[in-house]
Formats: structure tokens, C-alpha cells, sequence
């Protein structure tokens, strides 16, 4: 994967506001498969064939759980959350994930170019025998391009010019074994 932004390769060097960056598309295939492996097949998540459009505008009282359909299925949250661990598993291997707070904001659709940014916000050392390391705590955020953003809509954001909606938001802490935390980085 093409991460990009200023969080160093294997952590060394890492410092507060250092940022990295993954873009990605989540095809039907991927969903399709994180389904599978999940089990969650939830039906807004699938495309519906002609039958079953056909089969739910004849319904004289649909169900509420029926009435949400989206004319293209929409990506697991989960499975979009694992930019995340992609991002510090790729730029530091041996990085263990330790938690993951998340807030779904906005629906992501197949095939919608997403973004997803760490932040570093806070580092703590840790040196217990033979475990030295760092604890990173980061704003975690997944965004899609604002090609239509609903009128009174807060949940979006300038990126440099273009506008972009805000889908997930949390906050991760991460164990880099062997880091060092610089002197003016905290």
C-alpha cells in the first residue's frame, strides 16, 4: 500500500502531530469476502437482485428494516476501520494494535474513494524489563469526497481545497516495541 504523510518507517523518530495516510476503494468483491469471513450478512451491505426490488416495491407495508435500501450497498464500518491497523502495520511492523474507539458518521458506498488518517497525539515510554517501548495514542479518521454534501450537514471538513465528508472517527492506541520517545516529543 502507498501510505503517505510524516509518521517515520519502523517508528524511530516518532513525534506528536506526525500524521499518516492511506487511500483505497473497497470494492463488492472485498465486502463480499469480509462477509463471509465475518458472517455479517446484513443485506444493506449486498447488492439486491431485479426479484428482490421487484419483491419489496410490491410490499403493501414494508418493514422498517426493508424500507433502508441503498441503490449501491455500503461497506462494512469494520472492515473501512482496518485502514487503520494497515497504516501502522505496514510503517511499523510489530506494531500491536491495543484498542480502537469508533463513531460512523456518514455510509461509505462500493467503489467510493475513501481516506484514512493516524494522527499522533500523545506518546508515553514505557520501560518495563525487557518490554521498552512507546504507547502512541492517535485521532483516527476516515473521509470520501463531498461530491453532493446534504444541505445543513456538520459532519464534513475543508481538506486544503477540496471539501471532504467525515464517515468514521476514533481514537487508537498503539504498542511500538523497541521505540523511543525523543526528548521533544511529548
Amino acid at each position: 500500500y502507498n501510505i503517505q504523510g510524516t509518521i517515520p518507517s519502523n517508528g524511530e523518530g516518532i513525534q506528536i502531530g506526525q500524521f499518516a495516510e492511506l487511500h483505497r476503494n473497497f470494492t463488492q468483491n472485498d465486502v463480499n469476502t469480509f462477509g463471509s469471513l465475518s458472517g455479517d450478512f446484513n443485506p444493506v451491505h449486498f447488492p439486491m437482485d431485479t426479484n428482490d426490488v421487484e419483491k419489496h416495491n410490491q410490499q403493501e407495508k414494508p418493514s422498517a428494516a426493508s424500507t433502508i435500501t441503498y441503490a449501491t450497498p455500503i461497506v462494512h464500518g469494520i472492515l473501512l476501520s482496518s485502514i487503520f491497523s494497515t497504516i501502522f502495520g505496514t510503517l511499523i511492523p510489530g506494531s500491536i494494535y491495543r484498542s480502537q474507539s469508533l463513531k460512523f458518521h456518514h455510509p461509505v458506498h462500493v467503489n467510493e474513494s475513501v481516506s484514512g488518517r493516524v494522527t499522533v497525539k500523545k506518546l508515553r515510554q514505557i520501560n518495563r524489563s525487557g518490554n521498552n517501548g512507546v504507547l502512541c495514542t492517535c485521532d483516527t479518521v476516515i473521509t470520501k469526497a463531498a461530491t453532493t454534501l446534504p444541505e445543513k450537514d456538520l459532519n464534513y471538513a475543508r481538506k486544503g481545497d477540496d471539501e471532504v465528508i467525515l464517515c468514521i472517527s476514533g481514537e487508537a492506541q498503539v504498542w511500538l516495541p523497541g521505540s523511543v520517545v525523543e526528548e521533544n516529543a511529548t
